[in-house]
């Protein structure tokens, strides 16, 4: 498998600001509906990552950063909305 090396784009930069600001809110906010609604989001930006990213061979750094954000972003999300949604 050759890796290829894809541009850096104003969406690509867009997705992990999203990801970062939605990351953040969901560690610091308290409101089990709102995390909940943030656990949702995480899927639809780890979709949106694979829909602006081309190829997950792409050997530009933001393509292995923005992956590692959402993989956290999912995982403690979800954890997140457990540990909540059971106070």
């Amino acid at each position: 498998m050759t890796e290829a090396r894809f541009s850096a784009t104003s969406a690509k930069i867009g997705v992990i600001l999203l990801t970062l600001v939605l990351l953040f809110a969901m560690l610091f906010l308290q409101d089990p509906k709102i995390v909940a609604f943030l656990c949702f989001s995480s899927l639809i930006t780890a979709m949106l990552h694979f829909n602006v990213f081309e190829s997950t061979t792409d050997a530009n750094p933001l393509n292995r950063i923005d992956l590692t954000l959402q993989i956290i972003f999912l995982v403690t999300s979800i954890g997140r909305a457990f540990i909540l949604g059971g106070n």
